[in-house]
């Protein structure tokens, strides 16, 4: 067993369960973006490379791959993190599973849905979780990976869809930045009435001069 998979819990093979749809092993996921991370985490992604790579995945897959300015239209807006984003997890479908798993479920979708949803707004919403810090915390490429998986509509491997909504809402690294912040004003705020109590204090307690 991996060290991802202690972490998580579960090996490959766990029976997916009464839902029919494609599921993702999350630990074979998570180390598979993790080799990967190194070489993006500096690069400048090359749309149109990017574009022509996912192509010939959806080529590969029986897929019909949609107009280049479609999926430049798509990806508008994206900035330079974005598009690393968006080719780490593209170039994770090179794993098998991954790859038949992102496929069966364009199929099921529709090529331009999931390209929207599971890849574009996937790597624009994610904007918190840089390369860089994927690869300063083990909770946040499996953020990115979970963030991925509900993204593209495919569930996970041993896990409910509560179960898998529930890891995320906990994990989820903005809510951990929001709850800091308003951490940190309620302790500034609280230092201040103090600093207040203390002056007013020692202003009663003061000696007066004579008179």
């Amino acid at each position: 067993m991996s060290r991802l998979e202690r972490l998580f819990g579960r090996k490959s093979g766990t029976p997916a369960g009464p839902d029919e749809r494609p599921r993702l092993d999350l630990a074979p996921l998570c180390e598979a973006l993790a080799r990967r991370r190194p070489a993006l985490e500096r690069k400048d992604v090359e749309p149109v490379l990017m574009r022509a790579r996912l192509a010939d995945f959806q080529r590969d897959h029986g897929l019909e791959p949609l107009p280049p300015e479609s999926f430049l239209t798509l990806c508008e807006g994206l900035d330079a993190e974005g598009w690393r984003r968006l080719a780490l997890v593209t170039s994770a479908l090179e794993e098998s599973p991954v790859g038949t798993a992102v496929a069966s479920l364009a199929k099921a979708q529709g090529l331009e849905q999931q390209v929207r949803e599971g890849f574009a707004s996937f790597a624009r919403e994610a904007r918190l979780l840089t390369l860089e810090l994927l690869g300063q915390s083990p909770l946040r490429l499996e953020e990115l990976a979970r963030r991925w998986a509900a993204s593209l509509g495919a569930g996970l491997q041993g896990e409910t869809d509560e179960e898998s909504a529930q890891r995320l809402a906990r994990l989820d690294y903005a809510k951990l930045l929001a709850e800091a912040e308003r951490a940190k004003k309620a302790a500034e705020a609280r230092q201040e009435k103090l600093k207040k109590l203390r002056e007013a204090q020692d202003a009663k307690l003061s000696p007066r001069g004579k008179w």
